[in-house]
């Protein structure tokens, strides 16, 4: 599966600099965990993010829905784009 895919996907709807999105797969320590960057602009970065971090708890509960299909867990780290 294309996680970089699914990540963009739901998150491009809540920014609203879309085209300052980007996804960076972290080198894999572990082949059933994968880390991923998602740098933003510093405007979007508390849409992400929400409250008490609850919009990117709920980002991280949809992707890793799909990746368990694959036996597979995904961990996302928010940065802002500089």
């Amino acid at each position: 599966m294309n996680y970089e895919q699914i990540i963009l996907d739901v998150i491009a709807p809540l920014v609203s600099l879309p085209d300052r999105l980007k996804v960076i797969p972290m080198d894999q320590e572990n082949l059933y965990e994968t880390v991923y960057i998602v740098y933003c602009d510093e405007k979007d970065i508390g849409r992400l993010i929400g409250k008490k971090g609850a919009v990117a708890e709920a980002i991280r509960e949809v992707v890793n829905a799909s990746a368990k299909l694959d036996s597979k867990k995904v961990k996302l780290k928010f940065e802002v784009k500089k």
